[in-house]
């Protein structure tokens, strides 16, 4: 069950690199800009600083209670 979901988060990881770039490269290129990759890398990039808070809590917790 931990493999899975460590592999799953890689994943989606990994996909949100890919959106982070395809949206550099429609913004800085002449390539278009697909539809949802801006959504993709904010929804990503909220996600993300949620579970890094959510990290920093906990750490910060078991620091403080044992």
């Amino acid at each position: 069950m931990l493999v899975a979901l460590r592999r799953t988060a890689v994943g989606l990881y990994a996909l949100w690199l890919v959106a982070v770039v395809l949206l550099m490269l429609g913004r800085y290129t002449p390539l278009p800009l697909l539809p949802g990759v801006h959504s993709g890398v904010v929804l990503g990039a909220a996600v993300l600083t949620v579970v890094g808070a959510g990290k920093l809590l906990r750490d910060g917790y078991h620091r403080l209670a044992g």
